[in-house]
């Protein structure tokens, strides 16, 4: 069915002085309608910029840029853009690949040998995230690093050469990190010789025209009508302040309208040309074969009969979204500096608005009203290991279907379907299942039209964590891949870990040896012991970041 809006003049009004806001275009007044509830100076907001057919076909901008200074939100406010990011840094190397100074098929050792440890790596998989790659990010708070500490590349990059293995040999398993994205980072400095932002200003943004738009790899530098980005905290909003001057995976600071043009030269080239624009789409393949939806720093979906080709970012406070649809010359970019605005959200809701009269597309199906069958209950119920050391417990009272979180009280999940159940609506958070039926081997995780991460099944033996010696680990461990020693006490009945830089983390037995740590970053500790049943170390795992070994020190 295709959208239809009568002929109107739409009128949306700031209060206190912003300015009003009116269209012309009735798509482009419903695209400020998709924002009215963030059309306030009270608090963060978003700007979106929709391309038609090569043109810009609606701009608009809502809330507050600044909420000290009453700013508002306008098309050229910079927002950092995060995971965007990676689509640049991928151009880059693809730029340098046309310009005869390297492959994506090279191994990484070719450009960075110091990075020897992680194996057969190419470029062409840390581009498409089958590397195998730790996270950075992960790292740097297992060493001990704050959320309010400040990284930078270089601080990023020492970790991940420290690093003596990834978390699974090159092309085994498609997995999302910004490890890899940081190390290709490097790759454009020493193959180019200059900074991956100064490459990109010279050879990308300025013959693009993005003159709002740069790699923030300076946290000193003022950028001029930035915003500042904000979190919830209740029924208000506060500070979410960002802390990292890293690029590659991260670090682009840039204004919706630059994005809509970076997306057009995907149209009409004035940078690259159909070689490298192949490159860009050509997707991941994994050594049995299999195809991810990830390409070079985008993913391909389909959605209502359409091609999409799309990536977000979040980082602090700021959210963002890039979609575009080759196929019908459409693009939105959506950038917020508020931590709970879904731009993917705002983002397909504004294709439908623009592209629901064209041939391919097609009305998403009518889930059918189902109800899980008591037997289908049944199949689901059991554990899953979202992150290491993360459990989702799923039960069943024959009736419904109920959700925890560790050693939390069950929760009643809402039916969405007979394989899909509400997990929080606000975020627009959801829990399927497989269709086929015996025991589910795994869950997906749906993050709205964001994506879904895999949580497997795991079968975990009876166990009694009274029954554990907690002496056993107690002690000094040091890990020289993080440059980091860890101490054990026991405190109140509890295994508990200190480091001077972080609050204390509580570790609760859940199977022989392995422990889940109360922050998420330190999910699981597997402990090794002697042939004499001394625990000599252990490995730490988290999300991205699979078996950083530990050793005990004297």
């Amino acid at each position: 069915m295709s959208f239809r809006l009568a002929p109107v003049l739409a009128l949306f009004i700031f209060a206190l002085g912003f300015p009003a806001l009116a269209f012309a275009d009735p798509r482009e007044a419903a695209v400020a309608a998709l924002l009215q509830s963030w059309n306030a100076p009270d608090g963060p907001g978003a700007a979106v910029t929709v391309t038609l057919d090569g043109e810009i076909a609606a701009t608009v901008a809502v809330g507050s840029a600044n909420l000290e200074q009453a700013a508002p939100v306008t098309p050229t406010t910079a927002f950092h853009v995060a995971s965007v990011s990676k689509q640049f840094t991928a151009f880059a190397i693809l730029l340098l690949e046309q310009g005869g100074r390297l492959s994506i098929d090279d191994p990484l050792t070719k450009h960075v040998p110091e990075a020897a440890a992680y194996g057969p790596v190419t470029l062409r998989q840390l581009m498409n995230q089958t590397g195998g790659v730790r996270d950075d990010g992960v790292l740097l708070a297992m060493a001990g690093w704050r959320n309010e500490d400040m990284s930078t590349d270089e601080q990023a990059l020492e970790m991940l050469l420290r690093q003596r293995r990834g978390n699974f040999a090159p092309g085994a398993a498609y997995q999302y990190t910004n490890g890899g994205y940081g190390l290709l980072n490097e790759v454009v400095r020493r193959v180019s010789g200059r900074s991956l932002a100064d490459f990109c200003r010279e050879r990308m943004f300025i013959p693009l025209g993005m003159t709002r738009t740069r790699f923030h790899d300076d946290a000193s530098i003022i950028v001029s009508g930035r915003a500042e980005s904000y979190r919830r905290s209740g029924d208000r909003y506060v500070r979410d302040i960002l802390t990292n001057a890293q690029t590659g995976a991260t670090g682009l600071v840039t204004t919706a309208e630059d994005l809509s043009r970076w997306a057009r030269n995907f149209e009409t080239p004035v940078v690259g040309g159909p070689v490298l624009f192949r490159r860009m789409e050509e997707q991941g393949v994994l050594n049995d074969g299999t195809v991810n939806i990830y390409a070079q720093g985008q993913e391909h979906r389909p959605y209502k009969g359409l091609d999409t080709w799309s990536h977000g970012g979040r980082d602090a406070g700021f959210r963002a979204f890039l979609l575009r649809i080759p196929g019908e010359r459409f693009t939105v970019s959506v950038l917020s500096n508020a931590a709970d605005f879904d731009t993917a959200k705002v983002a397909f809701a504004a294709a439908d608005l623009y592209l629901s009269d064209r041939p391919a597309w097609r009305p998403a199906p009518e889930p059918a009203p189902t109800t899980p069958t008591p037997e289908q209950l049944a199949d689901y119920a059991g554990t899953y290991e979202i992150f290491p050391g993360l459990f989702f417990k799923i039960s069943t009272d024959g009736r419904r279907l109920l959700f925890a979180v560790g050693d939390e009280e069950p929760t009643t999940l809402p039916v969405l379907s007979a394989t899909r159940f509400e997990l929080n609506p606000r975020s627009d958070l959801s829990l399927e299942f497989p269709e086929t039926p015996g025991a589910a081997r795994g869950l997906k995780y749906r993050l709205g039209l964001h994506g879904a991460l895999d949580a497997p099944r795991v079968d975990l033996a009876p166990f009694a964590p009274e029954t554990v010696n907690l002496e056993d680990f107690t002690g000094r461990f040091y890990s020289a891949e993080l440059e980091t020693e860890y101490v054990f006490r026991i405190e109140e009945g509890r295994l508990i870990l200190r480091h001077p830089r972080l609050p204390a983390i509580t570790l609760r037995p859940y199977q022989p040896d392995l422990f889940a740590g109360s922050d998420t970053n330190f999910g699981r500790f597997a402990f090794e012991r002697n042939a004499a049943g001394r625990v000599t170390g252990f490995r730490l795992s988290g999300p991205v970041v699979e078996g950083v070994t530990f050793v005990r020190t004297p």
